[in-house]
């Protein structure tokens, strides 16, 4: 039966070539514009190289100290102190890292030639919670840490601007904020795209002059972020009601700063959260919100456009749906038929939308992701990168999948009921 529809579909194409090319480039043109909004809001919280655990990795970024005479406020993130006394001996976390500002220049003098690249300031758990793809050499250890070796895990791109080559890095020096450091890690550089896991370079936060620098006014406030990796949303809520406790300890003993716990981040890029107090899942976040009522819009302005195109075409073939009826077939037999070739005409403009939609992302990266990445992007002239393992997504591809039969559906279904409702005997006299 399909094979047959699919050779209605075929000859109806071929009698109205006009309409039928409208109605795929009207179908390609929405779901071009659904997937591409699927695509964005999904490597928003996919599990991408090298953010591979996404789903379980939360973020501790900034809190609000308040004196309690109301003096004074500081919203930042926390110190070196705090860092140790607080965060780093949770129980309630598999791994707990620690990052010294966030996508700060480095300057490289190399070969007469001046580089900024993007670095991170990080201990050795970075690289637990993030899965670099090591091309040569490997990352700093937690020995190198503690002994505050200067050296430096830089990506492939970074390693062949600086010496021309990747495995001929290792080994070799650079000239950093007025230190040498050790190139000792090639790993293969992720997209822009990636967030929180981006970076040319990563070296170890204790070489950093002012790492643990302490403020004369509040101990606790600072410079450091945090990340933690979980095992599952069970240990995520017992992690959260952890850093909770510690807080109100902190609020109870200290006589002159509180911690305001409302103000408190901790976001997991998966369930896209930024409240301390509330964490949802990704369906009731922000992100999936867009994503259903953009996929809405962008369905419903061309569904009653092919709508229309629809309705005028069943009145040209009510004389045929007429013969057909009054030779036994059945409103839902005919109702069936429709639906299944304009569906094929819809999957055809959703092959064509697939192919725009690469098209667009590949030839417009940079503005299309530009919400995606501005925050990380902090470095002028940085590239965004689309890999496959991006694009050819299950999910994008189930979605696009849906979206074309909610087209269908809602541009065919009504017009076809329509006028397979009339009577036999008008459809016959019809002379339309």
């Amino acid at each position: 039966m399909l094979k047959l529809y699919f050779k209605q579909a075929i000859a109806l194409i071929k009698q109205n070539k006009l309409f039928s090319g409208l109605y795929i480039l009207g179908s390609a043109l929405a779901i071009a514009s659904v997937t591409i909004l699927a695509v964005v809001i999904y490597l928003s919280v996919a599990p991408i190289y090298p953010d591979t655990n996404r789903e379980n990795v939360y973020y501790l970024s900034i809190s609000a100290f308040n004196e309690k005479n109301g003096k004074s406020k500081f919203v930042s993130g926390y110190s070196y102190k705090a860092v140790n006394e607080w965060f780093y001996s949770l129980k309630n976390a598999k791994v707990v890292s620690a990052e010294f500002g966030r996508g700060i220049p480095f300057e490289i003098k190399q070969n007469y030639k001046n580089y900024v690249f993007n670095g991170v300031y990080a201990d050795a758990n970075f690289f637990k919670i993030y899965k670099y793809r090591f091309i040569a050499g490997s990352p700093f250890s937690e020995t190198d840490f503690d002994g505050k070796l200067k050296k430096v895990v830089m990506s492939d791109r970074t390693a062949r601007k600086l010496f021309g080559t990747e495995d001929g890095a290792i080994g070799k020096s650079v000239k950093m904020r007025g230190h040498n450091y050790t190139v000792c890690g090639i790993f293969e550089q992720p997209s822009i795209i990636a967030g929180e896991s981006y970076a040319e370079l990563i070296v170890p936060y204790t070489t950093y002059d002012g790492y643990m620098y302490e403020d004369d006014v509040l101990l606790w406030y600072g410079s450091y972020r945090l990340r933690f990796l979980v095992e599952d949303d069970a240990q995520a809520d017992a992690l959260r009601a952890e850093i909770v406790d510690i807080f109100n300890r902190f609020n109870n003993s200290d006589p002159d700063w509180e911690v305001a716990i409302n103000r408190l981040y901790m976001k997991s890029a998966s369930r896209n959260s930024s409240n301390f107090e509330e964490w949802t899942e990704f369906y009731e976040s922000g992100s999936g919100i867009l994503l259903l009522i953009g996929t809405f819009i962008l369905l419903l302005i061309p569904a009653l456009n092919l709508s229309g195109m629809i309705s005028s075409r069943m009145e040209m073939r009510e004389l045929e749906m007429g013969v057909r009826k009054s030779f036994g077939a059945t409103r839902e037999t005919l109702l069936k038929q429709v639906m299944w070739e304009n569906l094929i005409l819809t999957i055809m403009g959703g092959i064509v939308g697939i192919f725009l939609c690469w098209v667009i992302l590949y030839g417009c990266k940079e503005w299309v992701f530009m919400m995606s990445f501005e925050e990380t992007a902090t470095i002028t002239g940085t590239e965004v990168d689309i890999t496959t393992e991006m694009i050819f997504a299950p999910a994008v591809f189930l979605f696009s999948l849906g979206a074309c039969v909610a087209l269908n559906v809602m541009s065919a279904y009504i017009p076809a009921k329509r006028a397979l409702k009339r009577p036999v005997v008008e459809m016959l006299n019809d002379k339309k």
